[in-house]
């Protein structure tokens, strides 16, 4: 029970740390080195890299984000219906809109940066696998932050090592196994018994009277006219991609809510992103399961290159609603935590900010000797750590390849399975 109470007091104070965390799959990764690696034991070195990550630092997707807070409060001004905070606060919608302005989807220069990053962090931690006789498949889905991501890493990689056998592609052939789609799962995410206890848990962790009354100075107009809660999520999502900007050291709105009311927006999305990407036993447990053949997609692939002499990376680019579910099916770091209780997230160390953040990835590097090694090892990094699997180890962080194939496999062999079995019956 100590331990559980140590996690949510963790989450607490990670946010007071960083704000910046609140904003959840927002949060931009920061490109540093975090960690030193445990060394592989037996001398074996790394000679297959298999690399899933989301997108770097973006604008949001779509207009609308930054146009309709600023309509309400021009429309407020017009009136004179601002408060001096209401004001200042328009100017600094005015100043996010402008820069965000036909912009959408696209990297920000401190995402163009931190892809370099990330893919530096790499190849330098790693060098026994990125040399110029491997081969290196680069590889985005098709959507503009993940194709904008991938072109920034190639260029990295490129101006690190010449020559380098790179083969980039993005194409509709590679969403099966880098964002899949299952109707019958994404159905089942919000049904109307888990959308009743979304809500419940959403008003017990809303209260926008102190912020309503900071900004306008006409409660009855704020009544009639604007919807509290939904004004107060634009301008918290807000808030959260100013750190993707360069408007870092010249604006903010984490100021105008407090502590408290930055924690609950918090919980209220992690629960959300929890509902819809990982194992929540109010719909279910099982939409991580969307991520199924990306999963076995990794084992075919760890199967596929062990009798290759040269080093192989594949690197993939796909999106955070990926990274999460799949980090949660792999259950790494004990994420696939099943729950129907939403007010146990932070408890239970469930944090979407450590899952999927911007820049954040999912590595399976693979170790060996040599060519004839029949023991092949395995690291996951998640988010550049070293991250636990849901399996026993004699040497962790690393485990044997047969065993995690073996676990996952039969992991998805048991889905499939019941799936049948539920289907044959109806």
């Amino acid at each position: 029970m100590a331990g559980i109470t140590t996690q949510a007091q963790d989450v607490v104070k990670e946010l007071r740390a960083d704000v910046n965390r609140s904003a959840g799959t927002n949060y931009s990764l920061p490109a540093i080195k975090i960690e030193n690696d445990t060394p592989a034991p037996d001398g074996k070195k790394p000679f297959y890299i298999n690399h899933y990550a989301c997108p770097s630092s973006y604008y949001l997707q779509k207009e609308e984000y930054y146009d309709e807070p600023l309509e309400v409060f021009m429309k407020a001004d017009s009136l004179s219906k601002l408060t001096k905070l209401g004001k200042d606060v328009l100017r600094r919608l005015e100043i996010i809109h402008n820069d965000a302005h036909n912009r959408t989807t696209e990297l920000t220069k401190h995402g163009a940066e931190q892809s370099h990053g990330m893919m530096k962090l790499l190849a330098e931690r790693f060098p026994e696998a990125f040399t110029d006789k491997g081969y290196y498949s680069i590889r985005s889905v098709v959507q503009n932050t993940a194709i904008l991501t991938m072109i920034e890493s190639a260029a990295q990689l490129s101006k690190m090592y010449q020559p380098l056998n790179i083969r980039t592609r993005v194409s509709h052939e590679e969403q099966p196994f880098m964002n899949p789609q299952d109707k019958d799962l994404t159905d089942d995410r919000m049904d109307s018994i888990t959308m009743e206890r979304y809500d419940r848990f959403a008003a017990l962790n809303t209260s926008e009277i102190r912020l309503m009354e900071s900004l306008f100075n006409d409660q009855n107009y704020v009544a009639k006219y604007i919807s509290p809660y939904t004004l107060s999520q634009q301008l918290f999502k807000l808030a959260g991609s100013i750190q993707n900007t360069d408007l870092t050291k010249k604006t903010t709105l984490y100021d105008i809510f407090t502590t408290e009311e930055i924690h609950r927006h918090w919980r209220k999305n992690n629960a959300w992103n929890y509902i819809n990407y990982g194992a929540c036993k109010l719909n279910g447990a099982r939409q991580p399961y969307l991520q199924r053949a990306v999963l076995r997609n990794m084992m075919h692939m760890g199967d596929s290159v062990l009798k290759r002499y040269a080093p192989m990376a594949h690197v993939r680019y796909t999106n955070e609603r990926v990274l999460m579910s799949l980090a949660c099916l792999m259950e790494l770091n004990d994420y696939g935590i099943e729950t129907d209780n939403l007010d146990s997230l932070e408890t239970l160390g469930w944090a979407d900010y450590k899952i999927a953040p911007l820049g954040g990835s999912i590595v399976m590097v693979h170790y060996r000797k040599d060519r004839d090694d029949q023991d092949v090892l395995v690291k996951v990094l998640l988010n550049n750590r070293e991250a636990r699997l849901p399996l026993k180890t004699d040497c962790a962080p690393y485990y044997h390849w047969n065993d995690v194939k073996r676990y996952y496999l039969r992991k998805l062999y048991r889905y499939e399975n019941e799936r049948f079995n539920e289907k044959a019956k109806k």
